[in-house]
């Protein structure tokens, strides 16, 4: 079923203020779970945050549930954390590969590898960066020769990258990972919400996502699912973490979670999540990347503008630059003309580069993402205004 844009728009009060094509960034919530979010609060207000959590326990428990339905998990393997990147950084410490070799995709988000890096001072690992295929996607075929080796303890993969359209095949990748026995690390921080996510066709055994993207939940929540085989091996680090009911078993992926936490948020992060399945992740998907596709056109059509995206599916993301103009100076240009965008980092071309994720290293591009609840009227504004 097609979305209804009026409707999405009247539910979305900031698309009344500014062209908003950002959610790569941060989206724009729906009323719902702004209000969700301002409830709670206010009742924080009267009653104080722990009288307030209490009341709100059943709810806050069916967060676990909506995410479970979002991407094909059950409650019990999920953690709800404060950020995409805590929470990766969380679960990927506490699984230590068995075997010495970590693989990567060259579009690996930055703060992942430097995550990575610590981890392989501290146990010895081998980091290595897989070659991408003709397409800018990760090479499988190179994947595979690189397990059949035998001493392949982990494989982490950015589902989408930051600062490019590409949909990496994260289920081959999965399905390899499978067969070669080596744990899967997904990073989904940027398909969450604008795509349809299962774990078990992913075939990962790790999934991140955040909330203030295209999930288009508050700032501050993030989640993380851990397959089940996998979670005896979780142990908390700091001793608030731990608790009874988290060591029983079935709520063990919460052993990542911080005590304190804010319950506004979380409430939010749910709401988001049930409005997200109340549209259909597919028709969601279908309208993302029409726009996006049209979006495309109208720059590539723009004498000045060089777009950057590559890969045989693409997303949300379109990512651009002007010539003879810093993406900087883009993007204020652009919001001197109410038109929100971003600018990212491309993937960098070399291995080492990707192993050394600093400023030097980095081609940084005008980055334009679409929602739902843009329109064509609205792509035309931004061509308009870099024309």
């Amino acid at each position: 079923m097609a979305i209804d844009v009026d409707a999405a728009r009247q539910d979305t009060r900031g698309t009344a203020h500014a062209t908003h094509l950002d959610s790569a960034g941060s989206s724009l919530m729906p009323r719902p779970v702004a209000d969700a979010v301002v409830a709670h609060l206010r009742r924080e207000e009267l009653v104080g945050g722990y009288a307030a959590a209490a009341e709100a326990a059943e709810r806050l428990e069916a967060v676990y549930s909506s995410l479970a339905r979002l991407i094909g998990s059950s409650p019990g393997e999920i953690a709800v954390l404060e950020s995409g990147s805590t929470a990766w950084a969380a679960a990927v410490s506490r699984l230590r590969p068995a075997a010495p070799r970590v693989l990567l995709g060259r579009t690996e988000y930055w703060h992942n590898v430097l995550v990575l890096r610590r981890l392989a001072r501290r146990d010895g690992l081998e980091l290595v960066v897989l070659d991408d295929d003709a397409h800018g996607q990760v090479d499988v075929a190179h994947l595979r020769r690189e397990l059949d080796r035998g001493d392949v303890g982990m494989v982490a993969l950015t589902h989408v990258p930051m600062g490019g359209a590409q949909v990496q095949p994260a289920a081959e990748v999965g399905r390899a990972c499978r067969a070669a026995g080596v744990p899967f690390v997904l990073d989904a921080c940027q398909s969450a919400g604008q795509l349809p996510l299962d774990v078990q066709e992913l075939g990962c055994d790790v999934l991140v996502g955040t909330g203030r993207k295209f999930l288009r939940g508050p700032r501050g929540t993030a989640f993380v699912h851990v397959r089940r085989e996998l979670l005896d091996r979780l142990e908390p680090e700091l001793s608030e973490r731990r608790s009874p009911a988290r060591d029983a078993g079935e709520g063990r992926a919460r052993l990542l979670e911080s005590w304190e936490t804010g319950v506004a948020a979380r409430l939010g992060l749910g709401r988001a999540v049930d409005h997200a399945l109340e549209l259909g992740p597919e028709p969601i998907r279908d309208r993302v990347r029409a726009l996006a596709e049209s979006l495309r056109g109208r720059l590539a059509a723009l004498p000045a503008v060089q777009v950057h995206d590559r890969g045989l599916v693409r997303c949300g993301i379109v990512t651009f630059s002007v010539r003879d103009r810093p993406p900087d100076r883009v993007q204020a240009h652009l919001a001197g003309q109410r038109i929100t965008v971003s600018t990212a980092p491309l993937p960098p071309p070399a291995a080492e580069q990707v192993l050394d994720p600093a400023p030097e290293h980095q081609t940084v591009a005008v980055r334009a993402s679409v929602h739902y609840y843009n329109t064509e009227e609205e792509l035309d504004r931004l061509a308009a205004a870099l024309s």
